[in-house]
């Protein structure tokens, strides 16, 4: 009876499992976490408001505001986690007919333009968010929330989105398909 290529035995013992980096623990944890929790927070939220509203005729004003709030915090947290993960919206159909070369070279061509993107998504919140804060603008409902701390999402965001494509271009330049799904289903991992 042959030993199975699959088993450990075939392969002259077990392979130590491959430790994820600090980077990964900190965005599949945290990160993802705190962007799930604001996103669920979001949804009771709304839910306690259209029950409210349904049910003894009252609404919250602040609701909808934290809502929003959420919800925007929620979404630039998972920027970069959802990029990694492969849930970005992506055209495969062009790529897979395209040499193994050429989908390198069109993966660093996107890791550029992502990490353009970035820069400019980055670059772009800063005046905003430094006109709300000398200007002291809070929310307008009676959570008064500082404006700036509000918009604070859109860099945090963009330096995590960077980091996504960073990673994919390094990936492109040693040669690898930088947006090809790894053993564990996971895109642009290294």
């Amino acid at each position: 009876m042959a030993p199975q290529d699959n088993h450990p035995e075939a392969t002259g013992g077990d392979t130590p499992p491959v430790r994820p980096s600090l980077w990964d623990r900190f965005e599949q944890g945290p990160l993802v976490g705190s962007s799930t929790l604001l996103l669920l927070a979001a949804t009771l939220i709304m839910l306690c408001e259209a029950g409210a509203r349904a049910f003894f005729s009252h609404s919250y004003f602040w609701a909808e505001e934290a809502v929003r709030f959420m919800i925007i915090w929620g979404f630039f947290l998972s920027l970069g986690a959802a990029g990694r993960g492969g849930y970005h919206i992506r055209t495969d159909l062009v790529t897979q007919m395209m040499s193994q070369r050429l989908r390198i070279v069109s993966g660093v061509l996107a890791a550029l333009i992502g990490i353009a993107f970035s820069a400019i998504l980055f670059l772009g919140s800063i005046p905003q968010i430094h006109r709300y804060y000398t200007m002291g603008m809070l929310s307008e409902s009676n959570l008064e929330l500082p404006m700036w701390a509000v918009f604070m999402a859109m860099p945090i965001g963009a330096l995590l989105f960077a980091a996504f494509y960073i990673r994919i271009f390094f990936r492109a330049i040693k040669g690898n398909d930088p947006f090809a799904e790894d053993a564990d289903g996971a895109a642009g991992k290294f």
